[in-house]
């Protein structure tokens, strides 16, 4: 249960960051050049990141 938390917190993180760098292009009236398929594979790939950091930590106490 603790892995789905932290991988839940590991999107929602992802999402907001997201989420926050549209609404800021979008009201200085830029459009971003960037395909839904490198977004999706981008932000795939930083939430893989957060959640392995959060894992690692973990790893590292049990040690």
């Amino acid at each position: 249960m603790k892995h789905f938390l932290k991988g839940a917190a590991a999107v929602a993180i992802v999402m907001v960051i997201s989420i926050l760098i549209h609404m800021f292009f979008n009201m200085k009236g830029i459009d971003l050049p960037i395909s839904n398929y490198v977004e999706i594979m981008l932000t795939s790939s930083f939430a893989t990141l957060i959640y392995h950091a959060l894992i690692g930590n973990k790893k590292n106490e049990d040690d």
